[in-house]
C-alpha cells in the first residue's frame, strides 16, 4: 500500500501488485481505496475482474470490511451506478457504457466517472480485448496479480508503465512462508503405464489383448476376422482425452482416498479438487468414484464443476461454505480465484503447460484454515490447516523442473475474429495477376468484400469498442478502401477492426471450420505452404468417415473419402475449389461435438502404477533476484544510507561517496560486466537518481537562484515548472534534451529567454547532473 502512495506521490498513475495467492490481494486493494478516499484523493472506484464469481467474491469481501459503504455489482440485476464502488466484469462494464445511464438521462459511466481502477488477477489477454476500457476512463490504476513476478508478460508491466520485472510491490510465497501467511503443500508424483507412455498393443497380457481388439478394432472393416485394423499404440494424449480406462482412474482415486489429507478425526476426506482434462473426463471420474465408494456417493460426497452445467455455480457456493460436496472435479471452472481456505487436496490429472497457470491451480491449497481439523500421515492428528497435498498423475512437477521457463500460450483471437482476419488476408491475395483475369474469382473477392463491409456498416458507432475505432470504420466502409489493399491496410483490418467482428453464426463448430478453411485458402492463394492446414482438414475428414451412418455424412462420402486417400489432393487443389470444400464439410462438423470430436472408448485394461513418490524438491523460488531488481530493490530500500541520500538530494558527493557507491553496484549487488549489460555506462550517481528520484524540495532548491536572479514571465515560469518536473521524475537532464519534445514547444529555450537567461538556465540543469557524477580528480 506504501508503495502505492508512493507511486502516487511520484506523479505515476498506474501501479502493479504482485502477490501470492492467498496472501489477501483483495484485502490490500479494500485497505488501499480507504487510505485514498480519506485522503480525498479517489471518491468513485471500479473493481475489475474477468469471472462473475471473482466480482460477486471481491464485493462480498468488501462489505465485510467496510460495511457502512454503498456498494453495486454491476454483474446482478440491481444497478446502482453511484454507489462509491462498482464491481464489474469487463464485458459488463463495457456494455454498461454503452447503455447505463444516471437519473438525468445522460450516459452514467462517463470518462471521469471513477477516480481509481482495481484491476483483479491483471493478465496480458485484458489489454488486447478489453483495452477500450481503460482508454475510455480517465482514472488512476492499480493490477493486482498472482502471477509470479518472472511469468508477468511484457504486456502487463508495460500497461502499468513499471519496468520489466520490477512491479510497483511484491509478495512470494516463499516470503509468505517464512511469514506463516500461507502453507506449503507436499507433492506426490505418480505415473501409471498408459497415463505415461500410452497403450501399446504388443505389451498386453493376452486377456487385455482380446478386449483391446474389441474396443479399438472396427467389425466393419475386419473381413479376415483377424486383428489388422486394430492399431498398433493409442498416443498417452488420447488416455482420459477420449480413451477411459477404470483401471487408471481408480488408480488415482485410491491413491487420494487412502493417502489425501482427512479431516473430522480421520473419519472422511478433506475438501479436495480434482483437476480434469475434459467434460467426459469428469463426468467419467465421478461416475467411477461412486462405483468404488457407493455409499459417499450417495451423499452428495463428490460432485462435478463444469460450463456446461446450469447449476455449476451453485455447487461452486456449496463447496465454500457446506460440507458436502467434499471433492469437486473440475474443468477450468475451479482453476483461479475459487477461495476455499478449508482444500486440503488437489489432484493434477490432466497436463498443465503454462507455469503461471500452473502457480494458479496450486495457489487453490495455499490458504490458512486455522480452526480446520485434520489428520495426515506426517503429524498425525492437529487442529489448524499445516500443509495440503497435491497429486500429480501427469508429470507437471517433472516438466517444470526441467522447463524454467516454458513458452505461454498465445493470446487467442475468438473465431469471429479469425475469419473476419482472414477473409481481409484473402481479399489481398486474390488481388494478384494471378487472379484478377478469372471473372469468377474476382466475383467471388466482390462477395467477400461486401461480406466484411456489411459487417463494419453494421456496428454502432454509438458503443464505446466502435468509437475507440472510428477512424478505421468509417475507413472501411468505404468501397474503394478494399481496392488494392496493401499491407497497412490488411495490418488494420486484422489488428483494429477484426477484434470487433460478431459473426451471428449459431453453429460455431461450422464457423471454426470457416477459420481453417480460410487460413488454408489464404496460405494456398500466396503460394506458402500449406501442410499444416492441410493435415488438420484430414485429420477433420477421417473423424466424419467415422461417422457415415449419419445420412448427411454419407452424402458427402465421396469428397470425405478423397480427401483422406490422397495426401496431394488438397495441396493442388485451386483455392476456390477450397472455398467449394468449406461449403459442402461445414455443416458436418457439427457431429463431431463429442470429446473433441472423437468417440468416447471406454476399455478396460490393466494399468499398472510404475512409479510413486512423495515430498520430490520443487523449486517454490521465483527467481527473481536478477540484477537489475537487486538493484532497484536496494536503492529503493535504503534511501538513508549517506552516498544514495546525498544524490537524491542533490549534495554533491566526493571521491569517499563514489566509491562506496561503486562497492554497491559493482561488488555488493552483482560485477562490473553485469552493470555493464544492464545499464551501459551511465554513471553510477546518475542511475541511483534515475530509480531512486529526485527530492522535489531539492528539485525546488536547484533553481532558487535562477528564479530569484531573474524576472520571469508566466510562459517562463511554466516551462522552468516542466524541466523541474521531469528532473525530479527522472533524476537529472541532458541539455541537449532541451531542443528536443516535450522541451521544443510552445518556443524552443532560445526563443523564450534571451542569451543570458537561457545559459544560467542550462548551467542550473548542468549543476544537478554534476552534483550525482564522480568528482574530478585533481
Amino acid at each position: 500500500m506504501q508503495a502505492v502512495c508512493d507511486n502516487l506521490n511520484q506523479g505515476q498513475r498506474r501501479s502493479l501488485l504482485v502477490m501470492a495467492t492467498g496472501t489477501g490481494k483483495t484485502r490490500v486493494s479494500a485497505a488501499l481505496v480507504d487510505v485514498l478516499m480519506r485522503a480525498g484523493l479517489v471518491k468513485n472506484v471500479l473493481f475489475l475482474a474477468d469471472r462473475i464469481e471473482l466480482v460477486g467474491q471481491a464485493k462480498s469481501a468488501y462489505g465485510e470490511y467496510y460495511p457502512n459503504w454503498s456498494l453495486c455489482n454491476l454483474c446482478d440485476n440491481k444497478h446502482d451506478t453511484d454507489a462509491r464502488v462498482v464491481f464489474s466484469t469487463y464485458q459488463t462494464m463495457i456494455n454498461a457504457i454503452d447503455v447505463e445511464t444516471g437519473a438525468d438521462g445522460k450516459p452514467a459511466f462517463s470518462a471521469g466517472h471513477f477516480d481509481l481502477i482495481i484491476v483483479d488477477e491483471a493478465h496480458r489477454s485484458i489489454f488486447k480485448k478489453y483495452k477500450v476500457i481503460f482508454d475510455h476512463f480517465d482514472a488512476l490504476m492499480v493490477g493486482l496479480t498472482a502471477t509470479p513476478r518472472n511469468e508477468v508478460d511484457r504486456n502487463t508491466y508495460d500497461f502499468f508503465q513499471v519496468q520489466h520485472g520490477v512491479p510497483t510491490y511484491v509478495y512470494e510465497y516463499a516470503q509468505a512462508l517464512n511469514d506463516n501467511v500461507l502453507v506449503p503443500f507436499v507433492n506426490v508424483e505418480a505415473k501409471t503405464k498408459f497415463v505415461d507412455e500410452g497403450i501399446t498393443y504388443d505389451d498386453l497380457s493376452d486377456e487385455d489383448k482380446e478386449r483391446y481388439e474389441e474396443d479399438f478394432g472396427d467389425p466393419d472393416l475386419d473381413d479376415e476376422g483377424d486383428n489388422a485394423d486394430v492399431p498398433e499404440h493409442i498416443d498417452a494424449a488420447a488416455i482420459n482425452t477420449y480413451v477411459m480406462n477404470p483401471a487408471t482412474v481408480d488408480t488415482v482415486l485410491e491413491d487420494l482416498h487412502d493417502n489425501g489429507i482427512k479431516t473430522d478425526g480421520g473419519e472422511r476426506l478433506g475438501k479436495t479438487i480434482i483437476f480434469a482434462a475434459n467434460q467426459a473426463h469428469a463426468r467419467y471420474i465421478v461416475e467411477r468414484y461412486t462405483a468404488r465408494y457407493p455409499k459417499e456417493a450417495a451423499h452428495g460426497f463428490i460432485k462435478t464443476v463444469l460450463h456446461s452445467d446450469d447449476y455449476a455455480h451453485s455447487i461452486i457456493s456449496e463447496f465454500k461454505r457446506k460440507p458436502l460436496p467434499a471433492i469437486t472435479v473440475s474443468v477450468d471452472m475451479m482453476d483461479t480465484g475459487v477461495d476455499v481456505p478449508d482444500i486440503v487436496n488437489l489432484v493434477f490429472f490432466k497436463k498443465v503447460r503454462s507455469k503461471i497457470k500452473f502457480w494458479q491451480m496450486i495457489g487453490r491449497g495455499t490458504r490458512l484454515s486455522a480452526d480446520l481439523d485434520c489428520v495426515d500421515s506426517i503429524d498425525g492428528e492437529y487442529v489448524g490447516k499445516r500443509r495440503f497435498k497435491i497429486f500429480d498423475y501427469c508429470g507437471n512437477f517433472a516438466f517444470f523442473r526441467e522447463q524454467t521457463n516454458p513458452v505461454e500460450d498465445k493470446l487467442s483471437a475468438s473465431v469471429s475474429e479469425r475469419v473476419f482476419a482472414r477473409k481481409a488476408q484473402l481479399i489481398q491475395a486474390l488481388q494478384t495477376g494471378e487472379y484478377a483475369s478469372d471473372s469468377h474469382i474476382m466475383q467471388w473477392r466482390d462477395e467477400l468484400i461486401q461480406d466484411l463491409r456489411e459487417q463494419i456498416n453494421s456496428w454502432d458507432t454509438a458503443k464505446v469498442a466502435v468509437r475507440a475505432k472510428r477512424e478505421y470504420v468509417e475507413r472501411y466502409r468505404q468501397p474503394h478502401a478494399f481496392a488494392a489493399l496493401n499491407d497497412l491496410n490488411v495490418r488494420e483490418l486484422v489488428r483494429e477492426l477484426a477484434p470487433l467482428a460478431h459473426c451471428d453464426e449459431t453453429d460455431v463448430a461450422a464457423l471454426r471450420f470457416d477459420a481453417l478453411m480460410y487460413a488454408l485458402m489464404v496460405e494456398s492463394a500466396a503460394g506458402r505452404s500449406t501442410a499444416a492446414y492441410v493435415t488438420k482438414v484430414r485429420t477433420i475428414a477421417t473423424r466424419l468417415h467415422e461417422r457415415m451412418t449419419i445420412p448427411q455424412v454419407s452424402e458427402r462420402r465421396e469428397l470425405i473419402n478423397a480427401i483422406i486417400n490422397d495426401e496431394q489432393y488438397l495441396k493442388t487443389m485451386p483455392v476456390s475449389e477450397l472455398e467449394q470444400i468449406r461449403l459442402r464439410l461445414r455443416g458436418l462438423i457439427r457431429f463431431l461435438a463429442d470429446a473433441g470430436g472423437r468417440r468416447v472408448i471406454i476399455t478396460d485394461l490393466a494399468d499398472p502404477l510404475i512409479e510413486r513418490s512423495e515430498n520430490e524438491p520443487f523449486d517454490i523460488t521465483e527467481h527473481y533476484e536478477d540484477y537489475k531488481l537487486k538493484v532497484n530493490r536496494y536503492i529503493n530500500e535504503h534511501g538513508d544510507d549517506p552516498v544514495i541520500y546525498k544524490i537524491r538530494h542533490n549534495q554533491p558527493v566526493n571521491s569517499a561517496d563514489y566509491s562506496e557507491l561503486e562497492r554497491i553496484l559493482v561488488e555488493l549487488l552483482g560485477t562490473k560486466e553485469q552493470y555493464q549489460a544492464a545499464y551501459g555506462n551511465t554513471p553510477f550517481g546518475l542511475l541511483v537518481r534515475r530509480i531512486g528520484r529526485l527530492d522535489h524540495a531539492a528539485a525546488m532548491e536547484a533553481f532558487a537562484s535562477f528564479i530569484n536572479t531573474h524576472t520571469l514571465n508566466q510562459a517562463q515560469i511554466s516551462f522552468l515548472h516542466m524541466i523541474v518536473d521531469y528532473i525530479e521524475r527522472n533524476g537529472y537532464l541532458e541539455p541537449e534534451q532541451l531542443s528536443k519534445p516535450p522541451f521544443d514547444r510552445p518556443r524552443p529555450i532560445f526563443k523564450l529567454f534571451d542569451n543570458a537567461q537561457a545559459m544560467d538556465l542550462i548551467m542550473c540543469i548542468r549543476k544537478v547532473e554534476s552534483n550525482a557524477l564522480a568528482p574530478e580528480r585533481p
